[in-house]
């Protein structure tokens, strides 16, 4: 997770400097709107059923499930932007805030996992 998001981070800043952005993709938005839909209803599903089942590791698939459907909504508003408003930098400012998302999940990660 530490690599993707330092590897995400560091293309969003290239593309940022360099000023280049992906082109606008009806099956990307589509994607990303589906996705939008399905993730949290997926994640809600599971979290109720780790809740009956008390299982801690069903619940952390569905937290990272959710977590999907985050980053699938921060995707979707940058295509978007992108598209309606010629926003090349939506999508690099956007790869940013997911690699930040991963980047502190894995430390926050590493952290318990070290001190318990």
């Amino acid at each position: 997770m530490l690599l993707v998001g330092l590897y995400i981070g560091q293309q969003a800043v290239r593309a940022l400097v360099g000023g280049s952005h992906p082109e606008a993709s009806p099956f990307g938005v589509g994607l990303a709107a589906m996705s939008l839909v399905v993730l949290p209803l997926l994640a809600r599903m599971k979290l109720r059923l780790a809740s009956r089942l008390r299982s801690a590791a069903l619940r952390g698939d569905g937290i990272l499930t959710l977590a999907a459907g985050v980053l699938a909504a921060i995707t979707l508003t940058a295509l978007l932007l992108d598209s309606a408003f010629t926003w090349w930098w939506a999508d690099p400012v956007a790869a940013l805030f997911i690699a930040t998302a991963l980047v502190v999940e894995a430390a926050r990660l590493s952290l318990r996992h070290r001190f318990g």
